[in-house]
């Protein structure tokens, strides 16, 4: 315990992180966190079933808008804005900014909890069809409120470039919802199962057969199982707390510079970000209505002809073709998002890091920490895309063989596609990150809305071929994100007058990706060395990981200077890496 608190609780003067480590750390953390994610479905799937996982999915596709306009413009406005003034060394705006900003978020995670709890009722009785969803979304809606209280610590000390309170906390409740997620769905499912076989009765009502009782008891084990999350988020909330409470002889005292002048400034700083976020979640939703559409044009009887393995071993009826195939895609896409969503805490980290280098006009310091943050965002996707696409079937079996043998035989050649183009998405990412940084956020609006027209537009155009069928939503969404990908590139280009090092950014990634599928694929029967899937899978990840260690040193697209940085965090080796 001794040796933990400081790393949970450790003050900001003894933690001098460069941006390389504070991502690094970042990064680690959302690796765990989607591991979690990942490994947290398959249980919970068996405890609440298919009907509860559908209540829970409910919940979740009227939480997400509304999060992510939240979450995906007031957090980075704090980065940015605590960042400009870390850099003036102006102490008094930091303190202002800090007190305007918990109070702000204070506000609007209230104002976000309400309007789920009153569209709660209207959404689960006219838009998702299912009244008894409504339990679900309210033992949901809380979560709101903590994830905004905790996201004004979180942006604050992101932008003083710590990101310790945000790795752990984002674990802390990726860890909580799993386990008490868990824990309250199997209790909860025990108790009522056992009341049924007892009394023939469920809540009060008596039923006639386990099926009448089962729904009953579904939609209470997924609001239990959402307790978890909402426990979870709780959790979060309070470890950031303590945290700053901890460290507050550490942060700026309050001076007299009004908080709600800040306040204003934050407003007007996350206005288009909310904006982006909104269009951003629109063309999301219009991509996911086009592909089924496309899908329904295509015909039963051409994706039966194409998937007619996968629908087979999943005995699926004629009736659900449609939604079968398309279900194949939401399980390709699991995967798939796994790298951007890792590779997002690059541009957590730029926001800061990229707004300081900005207002101490520093151009060269700017120009090499723009390209170091689109080179890294380049070379994480790679090496995840690569493993991903070489080695899909393996991953698919592990996860569904057993489960669902179908889905590794319908979703392999297209998981091994998306993977390909991981890239694109990562770099977009990275990209509109780095124009929030800047202070253009309203720039990046009219490429999302290009590039989401562009999905949709090719989605219809392509999946309705049977020559394509999913594999079209595959090029529509490569194509979509290089358009944002490349024209963030050029706003960040024109506003800081730096220069985009194509050969370190795109080319040398690129023959490292290219040697690495064509050596791996070389290696890929050596590598099967035992009868075990999980062995072999840590194997293959191993081999993954060092050939593309080696490359990188090679290519020189990394070096011990940079590992140096990354992993050092006392202040005389810090020193070295400016």
């Amino acid at each position: 315990m001794r040796f933990a608190l400081p790393y949970f609780f450790g003050g900001l003067m003894n933690d001098k992180n460069r941006y390389l480590s504070s991502a690094f750390l970042l990064l680690v953390s959302s690796v765990i966190v989607k591991i979690i994610g990942a490994v947290y479905k398959i249980p919970l799937t068996a405890y609440i079933g298919a009907v509860g996982r559908g209540y829970f999915a409910s919940a979740y596709n009227i939480y997400i808008p509304i999060h992510a306009v939240i979450m995906g413009a007031f957090p980075v406005a704090i980065s940015k804005l605590t960042g400009k003034y870390n850099a003036r060394g102006d102490s008094e705006s930091l303190s202002a900014l800090k007190k305007g900003a918990s109070r702000l978020m204070l506000f609007v995670g209230i104002i976000g909890t309400l309007v789920m709890v009153a569209l709660a009722g209207p959404y689960s009785e006219f838009v998702a069809a299912s009244p008894k969803s409504r339990g679900t979304i309210l033992v949901l809606a809380p979560t709101i409120l903590f994830s905004a209280l905790a996201a004004s610590h979180r942006g604050f000390f992101e932008g003083l470039m710590n990101m310790r309170p945000t790795a752990v906390s984002q674990t802390l409740e990726a860890l909580f919802k799993m386990v008490f997620g868990l824990i309250f769905a199997r209790v909860t499912m025990a108790y009522f199962i056992q009341s049924f076989e007892l009394t023939g009765q469920v809540l009060g009502t008596a039923v006639q057969s386990k099926g009448e009782a089962l729904s009953l008891i579904y939609p209470v084990t997924s609001a239990a199982a959402m307790l978890g999350v909402t426990l979870g988020a709780f959790v979060s909330y309070v470890y950031v707390f303590i945290y700053n409470a901890i460290n507050r002889k550490m942060l700026p005292r309050a001076g007299s510079a009004p908080s709600k002048e800040k306040q204003r400034e934050l407003l007007s700083f996350s206005f288009p970000i909310m904006i982006s976020v909104a269009i951003q979640s629109v063309f999301q939703f219009l991509d996911t209505a086009t592909v089924q559409y496309a899908l329904g044009l295509a015909g039963t009887d051409v994706l039966q002809a194409a998937y007619s393995k996968s629908i087979s071993l999943a005995d699926a009826q004629t009736s659900d073709t449609v939604t079968y195939v398309y279900g194949l895609m939401s399980a390709a896409l699991d995967f798939k998002n796994l790298i951007p969503g890792i590779t997002m805490a690059l541009g957590v980290c730029a926001v800061p890091a990229v707004s300081a280098a900005m207002e101490q006009k520093n151009a060269v310091r700017l120009s090499d920490l723009i390209n170091e943050i689109y080179k890294y965002t380049i070379l994480l996707s790679v090496l995840g895309g690569v493993f991903l696409a070489v080695f899909s079937r393996d991953v698919l079996d592990l996860f569904y063989k057993n489960s669902s043998p179908d889905i590794p035989v319908g979703c392999d050649r297209l998981v091994t596609y998306f993977a390909l183009t991981v890239p694109f998405y990562c770099l977009a990412g990275s990209a509109v990150f780095c124009v929030q940084a800047i202070g253009k956020a309203e720039k990046s609006i009219t490429p999302y809305i290009v590039s989401g027209a562009v999905r949709c537009f090719l989605n219809i155009l392509l999946i309705k071929d049977e020559k394509f069928l999913l594999f079209g939503a595959v090029i529509s969404g490569a194509a979509g994100y290089f358009i944002m990908a490349v024209w963030n590139i050029i706003i960040v280009k024109k506003y800081t007058k730096t220069k985009f090092e194509f050969k370190k950014v795109i080319f040398v990634p690129s023959i490292i990706a290219a040697v690495m599928i064509i050596l791996l694929q070389k290696m890929y029967n050596l590598l099967e060395i035992t009868n075990n899937s999980v062995y072999n899978l840590l194997i293959e990840s191993a081999v993954c990981a060092i050939l593309f260690c080696i490359l990188c040193f090679l290519l020189k697209s990394l070096n011990f200077k940079e590992i140096f940085c990354i992993l050092s965090t006392k202040k005389n080796r810090s020193n070295t890496c400016n």
